[in-house]
C-alpha cells in the first residue's frame, strides 16, 4: 500500500516527538512526512527528527499547507495528522496503542476500497460519551487533525478559507461520492488552540473569530443544503446536515 503519513506542523519541534510521532511509532520512518513553513521551521525540526523527511512547503496557514500536501504527494492513501495530537481513545475510553493505531489507519484506507469512498476519518471529540459502536456514511463532520484521503483526484480547497477547510472537504467529497466514512467507536484528544505553535499563532483570538465567522459563511452560501450556521459562546461554527442525500 503506497501510504503517506503527513504532518503539517509550525514550531511545535518540542512537543511533536511526544504526541503524534510517539502514536505513530509502528510505522515505518519512511512513511511520515513533516511539512514545516519555511528553511528556519526545517533546522529546529531536523535537529530532533533527522530519521523523517522534512518537507518545506513555502506556505502560510494550514489551508495553503493542506492544499500543498494534496497537490504534491505522491502516495495513493494520505492520512493527514496534526501535529498535537496526544491520544487516541476507542469506545471504552481506553488509549489505544500505536500498533492498533496503524491496524485502523490500515483498516480505514481498505473500506475505503471497498466502498468507493474517497474520505474517511474518525470522531472528532476525545470523549468517549460521544461514541459509538459503527461506522457511518452520511455526512457526519471528519475533522482535519485525523483524515484520511484516497489521494486521486482531490480537491483544492479555495484561497478564500482560512479556517473550516475540513468542513469543506467533507461537503466536497460527500457531495461526488455520495457517503463519507467515519469510524465513530474511535476519537481523538487535542489541545485546540492551546500551547505554543500551530494554528493559533498565526491569529489572535479577535482575529480568529473572524476567519471562522468569515469561512462559515462562506461555506454555507455555497452548500446551504449541506450545512448551517451555529452560535458558540462569542464566535460560529458550522453544522453538517446529517440527512443530506
Amino acid at each position: 500500500m503506497s501510504l503517506e503519513i503527513a504532518i503539517p506542523t509550525f514550531n511545535r519541534h518540542l512537543t511533536i516527538g511526544f504526541k503524534t510521532l510517539k502514536l505513530l511509532s509502528c510505522f515505518d520512518n519512511k512513511q511520515i512526512k513533516l511539512y514545516v513553513e519555511n528553511e528556519d521551521e526545517y533546522l529546529n525540526y531536523y535537529k530532533y527528527f533527522p530519521q523523517y523527511q522534512i518537507i518545506i512547503t513555502n506556505t502560510k496557514g494550514i489551508v495553503e499547507k493542506r492544499n500543498y500536501i494534496m497537490n504534491n504527494s505522491p502516495a495513493h492513501y494520505l492520512m493527514m495528522i496534526d501535529d498535537d495530537i496526544s491520544n487516541i481513545k476507542d469506545i471504552n475510553g481506553i488509549s489505544m496503542f500505536p500498533s492498533t493505531i496503524r491496524t485502523l489507519i490500515y483498516t480505514g484506507f481498505d473500506l475505503c476500497d471497498k466502498e468507493n469512498v474517497r474520505l474517511w476519518g474518525i470522531n472528532p471529540y476525545g470523549n468517549s460519551y460521544y461514541f459509538r459502536d459503527n461506522i457511518s456514511t452520511n455526512l457526519k463532520f471528519i475533522i482535519g487533525a485525523f483524515m484520511g484521503i484516497v489521494n486521486n483526484n482531490t480537491f483544492t480547497i479555495p484561497n478564500e478559507l482560512k479556517l473550516c477547510e475540513d468542513y469543506y472537504l467533507c461537503i466536497k467529497y460527500f457531495e461526488e461520492d455520495k457517503k463519507i466514512l467515519r469510524f465513530n467507536q474511535y476519537g481523538i484528544t487535542q489541545n485546540y488552540f492551546k500551547g505554543k505553535g500551530g494554528l493559533q499563532s498565526l491569529y489572535n483570538e479577535l482575529e480568529r473569530q473572524e476567519e471562522q465567522r468569515y469561512s462559515c459563511d462562506y461555506i454555507k452560501n455555497r452548500f446551504s443544503n449541506y450545512c448551517s450556521i451555529v452560535t458558540k459562546g462569542n464566535g460560529v461554527n458550522l453544522r453538517l446536515n446529517h440527512n443530506a442525500k
